[in-house]
């Protein structure tokens, strides 16, 4: 039975992700990778402002004299970099969303997408997720054999009891446990979009192009809403309750907004997912915000 699950996983990834084809945007994950990254080869890519711990040689000065604040230029890397997945687990990623589609599996299925469209580009992938016994970082490899292990691997962290540590946590051990640069793709919620405080934040931007797949929740004051932490449907006034159901949503944009403040600065950027259909959409416009090529 468990071998069925796992061809049946792979199967919906391969699926969505023959989507991606077909869309006239799907150079913005072709080629060699290397717009992903950045190293000290001829290539020019592009200049960003400088940040503590950049390599003070790769400073432009004309271009910083005429910006009136000190930039860097960016190159093209020699070689590919690796992709680290971190996923968010327990009890709340077993919720709905306001689709009424399945969190986990919108998790699992934005990971699989991912991880399957870098494979095809030979970019080795790794997942870190904690769950009640630990965090594990898996090896960076590829194929399908290594997707099936990992999305498996993801569904079992997301459903063994509460994670023995929270998501910021997580993420901090993990940004820690590497000194080379590689591509971050996080996949969490607005609970765990609200832990990424300045000094996480740091952390995660000193070595890594970071971005974030942040998957909605369903909400309390809509109809036959089920409170996971109390394990019962919520009360049906909530549902007929204009004042909370504005609170509920002010509390929610607050939140959203405040993490833009705190990440945009910082070129970590974060897309709301609801529905399994919006992931290759989402993924198209996380890249192509890098690139500054919003479609």
């Amino acid at each position: 039975m468990q071998i069925d699950l796992k061809f049946d996983y792979l199967d919906r990834v391969r699926k969505i992700a023959a989507l991606y084809t077909k869309r006239k945007t799907s150079d913005l994950l072709d080629g060699d990778f290397h717009s992903l990254q950045h190293g000290r080869s001829l290539d020019f890519d592009d200049l960003r402002e400088y940040r503590f711990g950049d390599d003070v040689n790769m400073i432009d000065w004309k271009s910083s004299s005429r910006a009136g604040k000190t930039l860097i230029r960016r190159y093209f890397a020699e070689r590919r970099h690796n992709v680290l997945f971190v996923g968010d687990t327990g009890l709340k990623m077993t919720g709905d969303t306001p689709a009424g589609e399945s969190k986990e599996q919108i998790a699992l299925m934005a990971f699989g997408i991912a991880a399957y469209l870098f494979g095809k580009q030979g970019v080795n992938y790794a997942l870190s997720c904690c769950d009640r016994d630990g965090n594990r970082i898996t090896p960076f490899l590829s194929g399908p054999g290594h997707l099936e292990e990992l999305l498996y691997s993801y569904k079992n962290a997301i459903e063994n009891g509460e994670p023995s540590q929270s998501f910021g946590e997580t993420l901090f051990k993990t940004a820690s446990s590497f000194v080379r640069h590689m591509v971050m793709i996080l996949i969490t919620d607005a609970e765990g979009l609200a832990q990424l405080d300045e000094g996480l934040i740091r952390r995660l931007i000193y070595y890594n192009d970071v971005y974030i797949f942040c998957i909605e929740d369903a909400s309390l004051t809509d109809e036959n809403a089920y409170d996971l932490e109390a394990g019962a449907f919520a009360d049906p006034f909530l549902a007929i309750c204009e004042d909370l159901r504005r609170q509920e949503q002010q509390i929610r944009e607050q939140m959203e907004q405040s993490a833009e403040r705190a990440l945009t600065p910082n070129r970590i950027f974060f897309k709301k997912i609801s529905r399994e259909s919006e992931i290759i959409d989402a993924l198209i416009w996380l890249f192509g915000r890098r690139r500054g090529t919003i479609l």
